[in-house]
């Protein structure tokens, strides 16, 4: 096959893909949101294969630029081989801009779940430390009234740290 017809087919694979992580992320998104165990565990099926076929999508762009190589192109990236072989940038830029902008959606997606995520890590601790001081002692994240001071020791957290 000829190496313009193989981009276009990856950039449309890449595309699927991307799409598909965005959704997991906004379906995740929305489950880390409203606690939801069993559709998150459900979800981990739908990330495992969408791995699979991401994956697929990077072996076959290693072969694009493999082949391209052997044909004398000094590339790295799949935009690089573009603009060398391809006459008119419009044909390619489009594609190649798509899916950098969804990469970007990806990682604000991925972000703002880590975010959520980390958030609850947060709260999860604080009700570990009122359950281990039985709410009597003073606590690690949050000044008592009138006192500059934090505990020093003694609750959950510091032991922990």
């Amino acid at each position: 096959m000829e190496i313009e017809h193989e981009i276009i087919v990856f950039l449309s694979q890449l595309a699927t893909v991307q799409e598909k992580i965005l959704d997991i992320l906004t379906k995740k998104q929305a489950l880390l949101v409203k606690p939801d165990k069993e559709s998150l565990a459900a979800i981990t099926t739908e990330e495992a294969h969408t791995l699979i076929l991401l994956q697929q999508s990077l072996d076959h762009r290693k072969k694009i630029l493999e082949s391209a190589q052997k044909q004398g192109h000094e590339v790295d990236s799949i935009q690089m081989l573009c603009e060398q072989i391809f006459p008119k940038p419009r044909e390619w830029r489009m594609l190649v801009n798509a899916a950098h902008n969804r990469n970007r959606q990806i990682r604000y997606l991925a972000l703002a779940n880590w975010t959520v995520s980390q958030k609850s890590l947060i709260h999860l601790t604080q009700i570990l430390e009122i359950i281990e001081t039985r709410g009597q002692g003073k606590t690690t994240y949050k000044p008592q009234k009138g006192k500059e001071e934090h505990s020093s020791g003694g609750g959950f957290v510091d032991r922990v740290a």
